[in-house]
């Protein structure tokens, strides 16, 4: 575990959430990101997609605290304001897509299937967080 906490730390501690943003932003705001490469999946896989990307989100602001805090653990309001960050920036992105009226349309269930994600990902973190973190 010393050696994946090594190698992350060695990364800006800000690197992670602003990537994971940037694609996120790509993946919701162009038109047709993945053209013609797009995958075909079942009816209402879009929401899981939103729930992954969100989750990971939340997941990612999670690490890049606790990679700038030594990999102290972190308490249970950051990691609830994680979630409540990640889900608000999947409300904005919905507004975004339907003030920009390029072809992505605005739905709840979306902004659901983001919030979704980032509260189950940020109680995964809660749990789990003792098995790499440092006390």
């Amino acid at each position: 575990m010393d050696k994946i906490r090594n190698l992350l730390s060695r990364f800006p501690g800000w690197l992670f959430t602003v990537l994971t943003i940037l694609i996120i932003l790509w993946l919701t705001l162009m038109p047709d990101p993945l053209g013609d490469d797009a995958p075909s999946l079942f009816p209402g896989a879009d929401k899981l997609v939103h729930a992954i990307m969100f989750g990971f989100l939340t997941t990612m602001i999670m690490l890049d605290r606790q990679r700038r805090n030594r990999w102290k653990e972190l308490g249970g309001k950051f990691i609830i304001a994680s979630a409540l960050i990640s889900s608000l920036f999947g409300i904005l992105i919905e507004v975004l897509q339907l003030e920009m009226d390029m072809g992505r349309g605005f739905e709840v269930a979306d902004m659901v299937a983001d919030a979704v994600g980032s509260f189950l990902c940020a109680w995964c973190w809660k749990i789990f967080q003792g098995s790499w973190s440092k006390r």
